[in-house]
């Protein structure tokens, strides 16, 4: 679980990154990248990020590193895993799902109408849309533990359930041998009603599933033995989403 800590560091360190340069479009690449090199850092306060700065132009122009030698030589991978997991999900429920990617920008949805002339705001990249507009579904990708899983992650699935008239909602997050089958918080109904007027009550036809992928954990196993485990593994999590909810696929 420490590599999953410091995939989601990272991605934290990511979202600020972000968060701080909202004015930042995509088609600023060869700019940013022109100015750095053109302007490299020099004043011997901030001789430490120079090497950042090198490295940052490497990796906006794909160029090559090597591992332990050479005089370009790195001492170690960074790995978007979050990334990386939704992809791999998609793999498996592409049939069936539409797929906004964030990371490239394509196919943004909007929450608000575009009438006010700000594209911008309430853009949104839901990780899966399901194709049926009937049974509309909309599904998370979360490389995270279960119980990690927390309030800001509901929130921003239930946004997207209600822009898309949803009423049903997946978490597929990465699951061990270990976690209970049956886990009580894995099917989860949305309440109506106010405490003040004591009349709170789950609504039956709304609901958000955490759905487990299990991924063998056994050090034992061969390459092959845990391949046929996870193909097994993955024709499950499908028929959980696919059939045994009866969404009309």
């Amino acid at each position: 679980m420490n590599l999953i800590f410091y995939a989601l560091k990272c991605r934290d360190q990511s979202d600020k990154i972000i968060k701080s340069t909202p004015n930042y479009q995509y088609f600023d690449r060869n700019r940013v990248i022109t100015n750095n090199k053109h302007n490299p850092i020099r004043h011997a306060y901030y001789h430490e990020y120079r090497l950042l700065q090198r490295l940052c132009l490497k990796i906006l122009q794909h160029q090559k590193h090597n591992i332990g030698f050479g005089p370009n030589h790195i001492n170690g991978i960074l790995f978007d895993g979050a990334w990386l997991w939704e992809e791999y999900i998609d793999k498996l429920i592409g049939e069936n799902f539409y797929h906004p990617k964030n990371k490239s920008g394509i196919d943004a949805q909007q929450l608000f109408s575009k009438s006010n002339n700000f594209s911008k705001i309430g853009r949104i990249y839901p990780d899966f849309i399901s194709k049926n507009s009937n049974k509309r579904i909309i599904a998370d990708a979360k490389y995270k533990p279960i119980k990690n899983i927390a309030n800001k992650d509901y929130l921003q699935v239930l946004a997207y359930m209600f822009r898309f008239n949803a009423k049903m909602g997946f978490y597929i997050y990465p699951a061990n041998n270990n976690e209970p089958e049956s886990d009580p918080e894995s099917k989860m109904y949305l309440n109506e009603g106010t405490t003040f007027e004591n009349n709170v009550k789950h609504q039956e036809d709304i609901i958000i599933t955490k759905l487990g992928l299990i991924v063998p954990d056994n050090k034992d196993l061969t390459y092959s033995e845990f391949s046929q485990e996870m193909k097994l593994n993955e024709t499950q999590l499908v028929k959980s989403i696919i059939n045994d909810q009866d969404v009309g696929y």
